[in-house]
């Protein structure tokens, strides 16, 4: 379900690093993506990443994939196969009924959690642990699932 939505708003907060980083993004399918960075908008456009800085904007070529973590929700590094599934209940978030799930088999001293609405969308995901002996916690906000007013234009 969540890799046919055509559009969502997503916001990653991760605590733990040197400075805290928080960003936000915008998805329209196929392949549109704004992201709010410290230093402004960049637009992303099937391989082409739209640079603006000092009024003027470039056009950078990116990797293919670069943003396809935001549109999947299970981390890229964790084999879906190993993981198991603990419901934690009934949750609301955001005024959002959901249900909490803590998902089993991921690295060790690392957490998996999962917040999933009725229609089984994510509506938040916190991934925590240690890097480099250090603790971690990143977390993921979806929303605006499928809104017809969010849309990535060219810049």
């Amino acid at each position: 379900r969540f890799a046919a939505l055509r559009s969502f708003h997503a916001e990653l907060e991760v605590l733990g690093a040197q400075q805290p980083v928080r960003t936000a993004m915008d998805f329209v399918a196929p392949d549109r993506f704004r992201v709010q960075t410290p230093a402004g908008p960049q637009v992303i456009i099937g391989d082409t990443m739209f640079l603006q800085a000092d009024d003027a904007i470039r056009q950078v070529p990116t990797p293919p994939g670069l943003l396809e973590q935001w549109r999947s929700p299970l981390p890229a590094d964790i084999p879906a196969q190993a993981l198991q599934a603990e419901d934690l209940g009934e949750q609301t978030l955001d005024g959002v009924s959901t249900r909490h799930y803590r998902l089993r088999g991921a690295t060790a001293g690392e957490r998996l959690e999962y917040w999933v609405d009725p229609q089984g969308l994510p509506r938040q995901i916190v991934r925590s642990g240690h890097n480099n002996g250090k603790p971690f916690q990143l977390r993921l906000r979806y929303s605006r699932f499928n809104d017809p007013a969010l849309q990535v234009d060219l810049p």
